[in-house]
């Protein structure tokens, strides 16, 4: 039987050995024996597997394989769905919560689109986060504020530069509460509020949602908040041919402070030396700017002035040249009607005229004989004829024909500085009655026709 064989053949491939055969006998080897030739061994060749470390690794990498697809690759998978949903809830609650900030910031935002109404909201901001006084009672005052500007930022850099001032500037952000050095130790203290006692200097605030504020912070290169800074009209003098010359004067930031400080640090010694010190140096030159920006505008005011009374007195020499003009056209008009209208004095008798006694402005009493057919005009333009003296022979008539005259006088207007009252009851005026569209006959008013009393009034 060959089970043992087979077993041990079987332990041996396991175990990566050899196995060999057994000398053949001289019947199987006859046809290959020759003379003196000795048995020769042949060794069955096996597929064979070395047991050592390059084995080992293979099989430790299979392994490998196999724990990472049935483990590892399923865990990562689950951890990153886990991650991503984890970050999809945060996004939303911050997206949400951010979308809220902005409709409120854009709501308050709407709701003060003045910047003088967001300059005096940051003004009672800073009433409100004044920091109580230890030494507080009622003998004594608390903490103060200077006296900030009440307008924009474009109006406090107007006054600085054409008023030659000198500005501060208090930049804050909201978001930064814990840097309060600057308020606590510098707005607030006596010595930098006294330096507003003097009318040439001001001081103008703003946090971050003021778009002014921003701007400047921009302008300026804020890095840090709070921000104080002093700006003042500058120049320089340079040198030409003719000698030294100053350059034009310019607004700029002479010192500034910003950021947080250290409670230890003395802040009466800030103030001298950032403030102070630089006002000190740069108040002679103001001063200088000033008076010369006072100059120019007086010398601007006078020359308005001048500007001014030329204009009216050119205005008028216009009126009184077109008032002569009226003048001259009124009479024209009045020495064309004039003929038309001098048989009004003589007495006609019949139904066909309107007898109207008139009493003129220094009592004497005139009878005029109208037409029932004409217009009443012709009663407003014998008073102005008899008042020009023109029954009386002295004014000259025109010399124009008559079709020249209506052309003139075609769209001619001529207006009346009295009035006609008529003094019986009712009493009515009869300018009322000129002035309206319709042309008015004599024979239509029963207070004038066929008998009347008016009275001349002046207007």
């Amino acid at each position: 039987m060959n089970m043992p064989e087979e077993g041990s053949g079987w332990l041996s491939r396991i175990l990566g050995g050899q196995s060999y055969s057994r000398v053949a006998d001289e019947e199987n080897n006859q046809g290959s024996n020759m003379p003196g030739q000795y048995p020769e061994e042949t060794v069955a060749e096996n597929n064979r597997r070395r047991f050592n470390s390059k084995f080992i690794g293979d099989i430790g990498k299979q392994c490998a394989t196999i724990i990472g697809l049935l483990i590892f690759k399923p865990l990562f998978m689950i951890i990153i769905l886990l991650l991503r949903t984890l970050a999809k809830c945060i996004n939303t609650l911050y997206f949400k919560t951010h979308a809220s900030t902005m409709r409120s910031t854009s709501t308050s935002s709407i709701g003060i689109e003045d910047p003088i109404d967001k300059v005096n909201k940051f003004i009672r901001d800073l009433e409100d986060s004044l920091p109580p006084s230890p030494q507080y009672n009622e003998n004594t005052n608390g903490p103060q504020l200077p006296p900030f500007f009440p307008g924009s930022y474009t109006q406090a850099l107007y006054m600085a530069t054409n008023r030659a001032k000198f500005l501060f500037v208090y930049l804050s952000n909201p978001q930064n509460v814990d840097s309060n050095f600057i308020f606590n130790k510098i707005v607030t203290n006596q010595k930098f509020i006294d330096i507003f006692r003097n009318d040439d200097t001001l001081i103008w605030g703003g946090d971050l949602t003021n778009p002014e504020a921003y701007q400047l912070a921009n302008s300026l290169n804020v890095t840090k908040f709070p921000f104080l800074g002093l700006m003042c009209l500058t120049r320089k003098t340079t040198m030409s041919p003719s000698g030294p010359v100053k350059t034009s004067s310019k607004i700029s930031l002479i010192s500034k402070i910003q950021g947080a400080f250290s409670d230890e640090i003395d802040s009466n010694a800030i103030i001298e030396h950032k403030f102070i010190r630089k006002m000190g140096h740069f108040s002679e030159e103001l001063t200088l700017i000033r008076n010369e920006l006072r100059d120019k505008f007086i010398s601007q005011l006078l020359l308005k002035q001048q500007e001014a009374n030329f204009q009216k007195s050119l205005q008028k020499d216009r009126l009184k040249k077109k008032a002569k003009m009226d003048q001259e056209l009124r009479q024209q008009y009045l020495s064309w009607k004039f003929p038309s209208l001098k048989d009004c004095l003589q007495e006609k008798q019949g139904s066909d005229y309107a007898k109207i006694a008139v009493r003129l402005t220094d009592g004497k009493r005139v009878t005029f004989y109208c037409h029932a057919e004409n217009s009443i005009e012709d009663i407003f333009l014998l008073v102005e004829l008899y008042a020009e003296g023109y029954f009386d022979g002295k004014k000259t008539i025109s010399e124009l024909n008559d079709s020249e005259m209506q052309n003139k006088f075609k769209d001619y207007a001529i207006g009346f500085n009295f009035k006609l009252l008529s003094p019986l009851p009712p009493r009515k005026v009869l300018n009322d009655e000129l002035n309206s569209e319709n042309v008015v006959k004599f024979k239509d008013l029963d207070y004038i026709y066929p008998n009347g009393l008016l009275i001349v009034q002046e207007a």
